[in-house]
């Protein structure tokens, strides 16, 4: 007699399955869909399975038509084999290949083509019996096609082993594993239910693999955001690398709450986590057929299948109008700036690395207006900006690596000496892709990734190397001026560093003058003053760089022994503004008077230059007389003009 236990356990695990799926409200996407499918197939499986062994061991005895048996078993079969396709297609769900099989016929046919099969060979059972049949006394009896079943779903097992391993990278180790284990276990299955009939343990067994992928694959603890209700950073992440290693066409929505920290001061954690998770409902309301992601600190994302992106254009502005603006929070009437922007993957970014960069730097290089920023629509050279920022910290780490600053020469001409007898060293870089990069850009970004100090390294060595071949040549140049960061003037070990250079390309301190800026001197002040006179006691002279562009503070500047002032280009470039014109002539008098002297930045005219020369000012430096040069130009400029 057959042991129905199993069946009705298996009964009761897939009904609480079933149950969970839906009470986590987990079943909206296509791959809970597909599950929930599966879930149902395997209960319908389980019901025909235990009823027509039921009905074996309660009516057999009495029964004279073999009609209801076989349709219990027909339904049997069917919805048994229906399994592994529609596992196949969790598959490709569950890795992010479901693009893969939509634009292929052939994966289509291979997909399909062993259910067919199945059906064909059941169909035709109805009139050979070539498959089971009833006997004389009714007894269930396999024949020789029977073995069709088997070897279709044979074919699946291959199938599904051979997809799993040529995608395992997008899946983690353990989903993986979990996801192989399926088809021996269910084979195991087959095995036991083979040897061992009158225990009904195929579907019991199949029912609990199902249950380990289900609680391995689908751990909403690694999915979802609690507290927003969405998913989180973590399965971006993981969605995105998938997205890249299968080259599957997406359309990314990020959105921006740039005034995230205000709020969260205003409202306090929970408050603003309930914030954001309205915006997050609202996602919901708007984009129902695509993935919705919360990234943390007010960052959003929505990924859309490329073929239904256009048709949601309208869809993501109407989002847009909800959030911006005025938004109505409990009592309250909260303002939201954001910033969105959207682009495609993989034609924007042809890596993760660029595109992670971008979803959390966008908003800092994007008006934060509320109006939405399509890369699609955007001009040449306003992609180039985008992808330059973007890519800015690759640039330079690469740079570092390969050794790719250029350093350039910008001469200094001495109202004196009616002659160049300095100049300024300035770095220079070059991307085999973006061509020279803006030195306030790539100098601000090293300043906040920290490779900053190893490009103030190089600067130094290179610098000092160029003053040592200058003066071997004897070049009339009596300094020039090297400018550090604000991070290289806290260093405590400045001086040693300093003197390493001056030592390794035996150099005179009177050869270097360093320019710190506004923002170095009236930070970390202790530290900053001990350099300056500890470099100025062994020779090292300093200027103060770019005069005028902060709250310039004439005492403080005063208390520092400096040697010279730079006055820059942003006030040059007013002077004959009346207003600005007397603060300069006041702050050169003043300066003059107690020994600095003044160098003019940015002088482009001559006007500008008989200006700054009737003031008092000691040198000019500009493009009136040369534009920054690289090392063999400037050497024949020195030459050319310091005859």
């Amino acid at each position: 007699m057959k042991i129905l236990y199993f069946d009705l356990s298996a009964i009761l695990i897939i009904d609480i399955m079933i149950v969970d799926l839906f009470l986590r409200k987990n079943q909206k996407n296509f791959t809970n869909k597909i599950l929930l499918f599966i879930y149902i197939n395997v209960l319908i499986t389980t019901i025909f399975d235990l009823w027509s062994e039921a009905y074996n061991i309660w009516f057999l005895a009495n029964e004279t038509d073999s009609t209801f048996r076989y349709f219990l078993y027909y339904g049997y079969f069917y919805s048994r084999n229906l399994t592994p396709l529609l596992f196949q297609i969790y598959l490709y769900a569950v890795t992010e290949t479901l693009h893969l099989l939509k634009k292929s016929r052939k994966r289509k046919i291979i997909l399909i083509f062993p259910y067919c099969l199945v059906c064909a060979l059941l169909i035709s059972n109805i009139f050979l019996n070539n498959v089971f049949y009833f006997d004389d006394n009714l007894i269930y009896t396999r024949s020789t096609m029977f073995y069709g079943l088997h070897i279709c779903a044979f074919m699946y097992f291959v199938y599904g082993l051979s997809f799993l391993f040529k995608y395992r990278k997008v899946l983690s180790i353990d989903k993986f594993i979990s996801l192989v284990c399926f088809y021996p276990w269910n084979l195991f299955a087959i095995l036991v239910q083979a040897f061992i009939p009158e225990y009904l343990v195929e579907m019991f067994l199949n029912t609990v693999s199902l249950f380990l992928v289900s609680n391995i694959v689908q751990r909403l603890e690694e999915v979802i955001n609690p507290l927003i209700g969405i998913k989180s950073h973590i399965a971006y992440s993981t969605d995105m690398k998938k997205v890249f290693y299968l080259k599957k066409p997406v359309r990314i929505l990020i959105l921006r709450i740039v005034n995230y920290p205000a709020l969260l001061t205003i409202l306090g954690n929970d408050a603003c986590n309930d914030l954001m998770k309205q915006i997050a409902n609202k996602m919901k309301y708007y984009f129902t057929t695509s993935e919705l992601y919360y990234l943390e600190n007010g960052l959003f994302a929505s990924s859309f299948e490329q073929t239904s992106f256009d048709s949601s254009r309208d869809i993501i502005q109407s989002f847009r109008d909800s959030i911006c603006g005025s938004f109505p929070f409990g009592k309250m009437e909260l303002e939201m700036d954001s910033c969105l922007c959207v682009f495609s993957c993989p034609q924007d970014f042809d890596n993760y690395d660029k595109m992670m960069s971008f979803v959390y730097s966008f908003y800092s290089y994007l008006p934060a207006n509320g109006n939405i920023t399509f890369l699609a629509d955007e001009n040449d050279k306003q992609k180039y900006k985008f992808h330059l920022r973007n890519e800015i910290d690759h640039i330079i780490s690469k740079a570092i690596e390969e050794n790719r600053f250029e350093m350039y020469y910008q001469p200094i001409y001495s109202v004196k000496h009616k002659k160049f007898i300095s100049a300024e060293a300035l770095i220079r870089l070059k991307d085999e892709k973006f061509g020279f990069i803006p030195p306030d850009l790539f100098i601000k970004a090293a300043e906040n990734n920290g490779t900053i100090l190893q490009i103030g390294e190089i600067v130094l060595d290179n610098v000092c190397n160029f003053i040592s071949r200058c003066t071997e040549a004897k070049l009339p140049i009596n300094f020039f001026e090297i400018n550090l960061s604000m991070k290289q003037c806290v260093q405590v070990d400045l001086k040693d560093k300093i003197l390493f250079y001056l030592k390794k390309y035996n150099l005179k301190p009177e050869q270097v003058n360093l320019e710190i800026t506004e923002t170095a001197a009236n930070t970390a002040q202790d530290i900053v003053l001990d350099n300056i006179k500890a470099l100025k006691d062994i020779g090292v002279s300093f200027a103060l760089d770019d005069y005028g562009t902060g709250y310039s503070n004439l005492s403080r500047i005063i208390s520092l022994p400096l040697k010279i002032v730079k006055i820059d280009k942003s006030m040059t470039d007013k002077v004959f503004d009346s207003k600005i014109n007397s603060v300069l002539k006041y702050s050169v008098s003043l300066l003059k008077e107690i020994g600095m002297e003044i160098v003019v930045e940015g002088v482009e005219t001559e006007d500008v230059l008989n200006c700054f020369v009737q003031m008092g000012c000691d040198y000019i430096q500009g493009y009136y007389f040369s534009k920054p040069l690289p090392e063999a130009d400037f050497i024949e400029f020195i030459k050319k003009h310091n005859i």
